[in-house]
């Protein structure tokens, strides 16, 4: 009987351990990536917020009609515009 109470203990410190390293973990990686993950929520929640919108903007914030492509001088020579969700990016 005293074998099992010792190994029920030694599981609920295991478990516990565990649970520690675990939120630990999950700190550290909130902490680190905080910015790009808020970049992407902000993302998300736009395009949620806006998808019957039909205005398109441009880069530098002039309305483009839908399939229009911004002006190719914004991007770096050899990279042209691309929309991906409501923003221009380079690629």
């Amino acid at each position: 009987m005293k074998k099992r109470r010792r190994q029920s203990g030694q599981a609920l410190t295991e478990y516990a351990f565990l649970m520690v390293l675990l939120a630990t973990i999950t700190f550290a990686v909130v902490v680190l990536a905080g910015n790009q993950l808020q970049g992407i929520f902000q993302d998300v929640s736009y395009e949620l917020s806006h998808l019957t919108d039909a205005s398109t903007l441009a880069p530098d914030g002039s309305p483009l009609a839908p399939g229009v492509t911004p002006a190719p001088a914004q991007c770096p020579p050899g990279q042209s515009a691309q929309l991906r969700g409501h923003k221009w990016k380079c690629n």
